[in-house]
């Protein structure tokens, strides 16, 4: 029997940033980015950032019910929770 396959091309490669030349030797890193990795240089275009927790099947199951019967998304059930929280316990 012939194989057959998915036809799925390789990922793209990764571009090297235009905007900012690399330094051509350690020494010549600022001491601002001297201790940082180049990964995390990155700057985004909004304040968000990725929450990443581990939750029980039971409780991931139930804000994927909510956000059904809200129509909100899962973020903004958290941020809606938050200041429910805030509100019975106190801002941190």
């Amino acid at each position: 029997m012939a194989t057959q396959g998915l036809n799925i091309d390789p990922p793209p490669r990764r571009t090297k940033h235009q905007d900012r030349p690399e330094p051509d030797t350690r020494a010549e890193e600022t001491t601002e980015t001297a201790g940082r990795s180049k990964q995390f240089d990155q700057l985004s275009a909004t304040d968000k950032v990725q929450f990443n927790k581990r939750v029980t099947r039971n409780t991931a199951d139930g804000y994927e019910m909510l956000s059904i019967k809200t129509r909100k998304k899962i973020p903004n059930l958290l941020a809606e929770g938050l200041e429910l929280l805030e509100n019975k316990y106190g801002k941190v």
